[in-house]
């Protein structure tokens, strides 16, 4: 089954069937929004061709929620950090255990076969993240084309971004 036949399945089951025993990568989005959540940052992907929130792969030495952090750092140039509380609050009193950030949300997506690599899968952690809007904005030119912020109305309309981006928006920013 190739990726084109996948998109029309509709159902996460299949990609989770289709996808077991394939190679599976740990990434981690930043979807960042500035403190009165009018905007959020986004990236133009030079491979993906497409308006997204920044992120990438987790590092084997790193938590997820700081690879969130660190690849919008290195993606825009903007100093961002977790927003909010935790899900659900641990009493933790061991000093072995930590809780850490928890993502809003996770989801599996196919990665189509490339000259770099086989098709596979990465299981992305997305963070709520908080940044100042009025930071200069950095493209990391290896991987991105243009940063920018983004109106609610802006996403929403934008041609070139995803579902899930969208969706992002429509219930968690504020119109200005």
């Amino acid at each position: 089954m190739r990726l084109a036949e996948v998109r029309y399945l509709g159902e996460m089951s299949d990609l989770m069937e289709y996808s077991a025993g394939m190679k599976k990568q740990f990434t981690a989005t930043g979807y960042v929004v500035n403190e009165d959540r009018t905007r959020m940052l986004m990236i133009f992907h030079k491979t993906l061709r497409c308006w997204l929130p920044p992120g990438g792969h987790v590092d084997p030495d790193e938590y997820p929620g700081d690879a969130a952090v660190r690849e919008v750092f290195e993606e825009t140039g903007v100093h961002a950090r977790h927003a909010g509380a935790h899900t659900m609050a641990l009493t933790l009193d061991d000093p072995t255990e930590v809780q850490l950030p928890t993502p809003f949300a996770m989801s599996a997506q196919l990665i189509p076969e490339s000259h770099k690599d086989v098709e596979h899968i990465h299981m992305d952690a997305m963070y709520l993240l908080v940044a100042e809007d009025d930071a200069e904005l950095i493209v990391l030119e290896s991987e991105v084309q243009d940063v920018r912020w983004f109106t609610k109305n802006e996403v929403l309309q934008q041609a070139e971004t995803k579902d899930s981006v969208r969706t992002f928006a429509q219930k968690q920013l504020i119109e200005a």
